[in-house]
């Protein structure tokens, strides 16, 4: 993992910010042009300076970008955490491996008691890499996500967390 540079906007339009089954049960539509890729790069590099969400690259051992991963504060002692992986990585273990570094970290802070997530009730892909990494379910949360892709009403979600 790696903190986001302008430079990876061109990789990530390319990636997977154009393709609509990675983009399904993201909070945002799959990107138009190359200009939408970079302002959404600018807009992770400058909530790092506001320590408002936290962003990181996910590279491979040869440097190759495979997507993101991201951690948002939730009060001062919860944490939420995110990822976005590109299709051709998909189902290779890269979601698993830094989600469970992402969240064993958080939760072996001293001062963080819980970190969740939240997927789509029929992503069955993330549902699964957070039962992996250890995270429990906790229900389903009701209207809880925006998902643009899917519908402009607030979509049910499988709340996972881990707690220390």
């Amino acid at each position: 993992m790696r903190l986001p540079v302008t430079s990876d906007g061109e990789r990530i339009f390319q990636l997977y910010a154009t393709d609509p089954d990675v983009t399904k049960y993201l909070a945002w539509k799959p990107h138009r042009n190359l200009s939408e890729t970079n302002q959404f790069v600018q807009s992770r590099i400058q909530e790092w300076k506001e320590e408002s969400r936290f962003t990181w690259c996910i590279e491979s051992d040869s440097s190759q970008l495979l997507g993101l991963i991201s951690c948002k504060p939730q009060s001062d002692s919860s944490y939420s955490v995110s990822y976005v992986i590109g299709r051709q990585f998909w189902g290779q273990g890269f979601g698993s491996k830094v989600a469970n570094e992402l969240v064993n970290y958080l939760v072996n802070q001293p001062n963080i008691f819980r970190v969740e997530a939240y997927c789509d009730t029929d992503n069955v892909g993330s549902s699964k890499v957070l039962e992996k990494i250890g995270m429990q379910f906790e229900g389903v949360a009701k209207r809880k996500a925006n998902v643009p892709n899917l519908s402009d009403e607030p979509q049910d979600c499988l709340q996972y967390a881990l707690t220390s």
